[in-house]
Parts: C-alpha cells; sequence; structure tokens
C-alpha cells in the first residue's frame, strides 16, 4: 500500500510538472495574456492566426517519453512493481490530458470571446478550423483532448519498443516493416483494401476519434512490453 501511494505520488508530482508548472503556467497562461494584450493594443486582422495550444501538444508528448522515463528508476528503487508503476502511469496521465486539454480549451474561449467583443477577426490556431464551420467550444475539446490522447499514448509505445529493443534494432525493425510494406503495396497486394478505406465516407470527427482510440490500443501494446522491463533500457549499439 505504501508503495502504491509512493508511486502515485511520484506520478502526480511528474505530470503537475510537466503539464501544470512548466506546460501551463510558464507557457500557455502567459502566451494567452500576450495575445490578449496584442489584440486589445493592436487589433489583428483576419488573416492572424493566435497559438496557444501548441505548447499543451509538445509537452504531453514530452510527458508520454521523458517523464516515464525519469519516474521509472525512481519509483522501482522506492518497492514499486513495474505493473503498479504501469497502471498509475496510465490513469495519471489521461487524467492529467484530460484536466490540462479543459484548461486549455477554457484559456480559448476566453480568447475567442475577447476577439469577438472587440470585434477582431483573428482565429484560433486549432485542427477545428479545418473540420467543422466556425468555433465551437465543445467539438474543439473533443478534437484537442483526441489528439492529446494520442501524443501521449503513441510516443510512449515508441519509447517503450526502443528500451526494449535498443536503438538499433528499433531502427532495424522499423526498417523491415517499411520494406514489407512497400513490396505489398506497389505489388498490388494492399491495392483493394487501400481502395475500400478510401471509399470510407468517413467524416473529419470520426477521424480524429479514431486517433484518439489509436492512443488506447498504443498504452494497450506498450503494457506488454514494459511490464518486464529491465531497469535500464538496451544500448544504442544493441
Amino acid at each position: 500500500m505504501n508503495s502504491l501511494y509512493g508511486t502515485f505520488r511520484l506520478v502526480s508530482e511528474e505530470a503537475l510538472f510537466y503539464l501544470g508548472k512548466l506546460m501551463f503556467f510558464y507557457i500557455t497562461i502567459p502566451l494567452t495574456l500576450l495575445w490578449i494584450l496584442i489584440g486589445y493594443i493592436f487589433g489583428l486582422g483576419d488573416d492572424v492566426v493566435a497559438a496557444i495550444s501548441g505548447p499543451a501538444y509538445c509537452f504531453i508528448a514530452l510527458f508520454g517519453v521523458n517523464g516515464y522515463r525519469t519516474m521509472y528508476p525512481v519509483a522501482i528503487g522506492m518497492g514499486s512493481t513495474r505493473v503498479q508503476l504501469l497502471k498509475v502511469y496510465y490513469g495519471v496521465g489521461v487524467l492529467a490530458v484530460v484536466i490540462c486539454i479543459t484548461l486549455l480549451n477554457v484559456l480559448q474561449y476566453i480568447l475567442k470571446t475577447l476577439y469577438l467583443h472587440w470585434e477582431i477577426g483573428a482565429n484560433i490556431l486549432h485542427p477545428g478550423l479545418f473540420l467543422i464551420d466556425g468555433y465551437h467550444f465543445f467539438a474543439y475539446l473533443w478534437i484537442d483532448l483526441m489528439f492529446g490522447l494520442f501524443l501521449l499514448g503513441v510516443p510512449f509505445l515508441l519509447y517503450s519498443i526502443n528500451f526494449r529493443l535498443g536503438m538499433q534494432k528499433s531502427i532495424i525493425t522499423l526498417m523491415l516493416l517499411s520494406i514489407i510494406f512497400m513490396v505489398l503495396y506497389y505489388g498490388g497486394y494492399l491495392s483493394d483494401s487501400i481502395e475500400w478505406l478510401l471509399g470510407l465516407d468517413v467524416s473529419g470527427m470520426t477521424l480524429i476519434t479514431l486517433l484518439g482510440l489509436c492512443s488506447v490500443g498504443a498504452l494497450l501494446l506498450s503494457y506488454p512490453i514494459m511490464q518486464n522491463a529491465p531497469l535500464k533500457p538496451k544500448s544504442r549499439k544493441d
């Protein structure tokens, strides 16, 4: 019980450091205030796009890799098992992404509301610009959340593979998979499947949701890879 509590506290503090302190308080909030100040003083035209979501995407991916890397030996040294750490990391990581993405969208809503009030035509830089017409809070929140989960799960899966195989074997494996795909594609073995996928009438929001589900799959795949992992990763030459 003590080791589980210690693991939970360790992961929570790491998430708070990356996604709360560094990303939110040091970068995102000041960046939002800067865009508000610029809009109020100078005004912004329709060709200007205010961007505040970039740091969130960057730090979520950073937490998905570097956060676990720094916590792993510490948690094991505290008496935590690898399974405990993985479960706590998944739970706290997903919750942290949900909270920081929600707060990010609140800031984007405030920024958009002020721009409309001041009759400023600037847009908010967001993938939703290419998927839906106009600004919709919950639609933008869902898109950000799916991207955020994707940037948590997929980088962690890639890190896990590199941790177990080493840089050299990971690159060789990636190249072998690329070669197999190219041979199958240009050999015409995948043409029917690709034409079927391209012919599907799938909305942009559905694709974004599938992107988020990819994160769930990535986390599930990383679990058996890391549940019996050694204390140190494979060297670059392995």
